[in-house]
């Protein structure tokens, strides 16, 4: 039988294989390999663990490009071995996109290389058929007991931001980067969606996922492939996804999830070193896998290169008393604006914060800790407490870098809200600030955090005393 097999060029200096030599034992396109090593129509066995990896890498920027693809590599160094399978698959611009069931890699330094099992033509990365179809296949390539599922890529969290909006630079490119500040996007564009968050830019197609789409795919996964198992853990390789809206949509799918309320670095946090390290210990329940990943990639920190990071690991299953607890907060601090003072005092807990974005993704914890200190109100103070005391079961894991006393980075606990600056300083301007007001009349009531705590309601009355003011 003739091997259907074909090379692929991937980015400059870099070859077909994810390391050089000669090829191993791969099998055609559309096989089902046993761990990695099996032959055509074999059944895979079952392990303990699944990772599967999605690079959604068909992006404007080269470096971020180039990241993907050194990420994969690492990952691949380290391979499966028979309680870890992983699978990964790669989407870069103008190029097939590979999908790769990682074989166990030899011990000592000598690897072996990895070429891709199977190929597609440049697919949208964005698109939701396209996730269900990685999904699947990795689930008939690498059945688990556990899966961990990482998405590498853009992360815009929730959708008051449009990334298919893209400026020139002056000499002609494109702006990108791994989040909202890589791709500054034109001021006075009207209109908002109305989803939770979005992720996942694909340049080629023009598309970004969305939130429907996205709980969508989880919930269609469960229910068809994982109806009693579920998803162990759920890692979002993207700039600031640890919001509180967007952990409220997920926690129906997921047991942890891993996410940022920074930016991220191009560099993944699913790291040669965690991943060694997992492989020695498979079975680490979701919250230990999860806290280790957390620390793992804090403590690879460079401080000559890297900018501030933060990432966070999440029980999920610990979400619903928090939204509890943000509903009774809501209510009483929507009692408390009708007096200037207490307005005046939530000003002060909100430009004493820690702030992500200059959209106002600010500090959870930390904005509760500053009502305390601020309002005088003994309900307000009491509520805020709970929450804080409830954020602290559903944040298993969080570490920042640098630690320096200067940066307010120093202050974070861990998950951000959302709280646009212009809901009280009404002189402040930044890109797509149209679509953050209009996100906030059409979208965000829609978002499952509004309506499980009325958020939005006290966003609302807020901005409204302001404009009487």
């Amino acid at each position: 039988m003739p091997d259907k097999r074909k090379t692929v060029s991937y980015p400059p200096g870099q070859g077909s294989s994810l390391s050089t030599g000669a090829p191993t034992s791969l099998l055609p396109a559309g096989t089902a390999p046993e761990g990695g090593a099996g032959g055509p129509g074999t059944t895979p066995k079952e392990k303990t663990w699944g990772i599967y990896v999605y690079y959604a890498a068909d992006v404007l920027s080269v470096e971020m490009q180039k990241a993907a693809w050194s990420s994969l590599q690492s990952v691949a160094s380290v391979g499966s071995n028979k309680n870890v399978g992983i699978t990964a698959m790669i989407d870069l611009p103008m190029r097939d996109t590979a999908y790769y069931v990682l074989p166990q890699q030899p011990a000592g330094e000598a690897k072996q290389p990895v070429y891709p099992d199977r190929f597609l033509p440049n697919v949208n990365s964005a698109s939701i058929q396209t996730l269900a179809d990685f999904l699947q296949w990795s689930n008939d390539n690498c059945p688990a007991e556990n899966v961990a599922l990482v998405f590498w890529g853009h992360g815009y969290a929730i959708d008051d931001f449009d990334p298919t909006i893209q400026p020139k630079n002056p000499n002609g490119t494109n702006v990108s980067g791994k989040g909202r500040l890589g791709q500054r996007a034109i001021p006075g564009i009207s209109g908002a969606r109305g989803h939770e968050l979005s992720l996942l830019f694909d340049s080629t197609h023009d598309a970004v996922l969305n939130n429907r789409d996205f709980g969508n795919l989880l919930r269609t996964y469960t229910a068809g492939l994982r109806p009693e198992k579920g998803i162990q853990v759920l890692g979002l390789d993207c700039c600031n996804m640890a919001m509180a809206e967007v952990l409220s949509e997920l926690q129906d799918y997921a047991d942890c999830v891993v996410a940022a309320e920074s930016l991220l670095p191009f560099r993944s946090w699913l790291s040669e070193k965690a991943l060694g390290d997992f492989l020695q210990t498979g079975n680490l329940t979701p919250q230990d896998f999860s806290s280790a990943a957390v620390d793992m990639f804090i403590n690879s920190y460079d401080s000559a290169t890297d900018p501030f990071i933060e990432l966070s690991a999440f029980d999920l299953n610990q979400f619903k008393p928090l939204e509890d607890a943000m509903k009774n907060l809501t209510e009483v601090l929507i009692d408390a604006i009708d007096l200037p003072e207490n307005r005046d005092a939530i000003d002060r807990a909100y430009l004493s914060d820690v702030s992500f974005l200059v959209d106002g993704f600010i500090d959870l914890g930390t904005f509760c800790e500053f009502l305390i200190e601020f309002v005088k109100v003994e309900a307000v103070c009491a509520q805020a407490d709970k929450v804080r005391k409830a954020l602290t079961k559903v944040v298993i894991n969080y570490g920042f870098a640098p630690d320096d006393k200067e940066k307010k980075i120093r202050l974070a606990t861990g998950m951000t809200i959302w709280f646009p600056p212009w809901i009280r300083f009404p002189g402040v301007t930044y890109p797509q600030i149209d679509l953050s007001k209009n996100y906030l009349l059409t979208g965000y009531p829609q978002t499952h955090f509004a309506q499980v705590t009325n958020w939005d309601r006290f966003l609302l009355k807020l901005y409204a005393l302001t404009q009487r003011q």
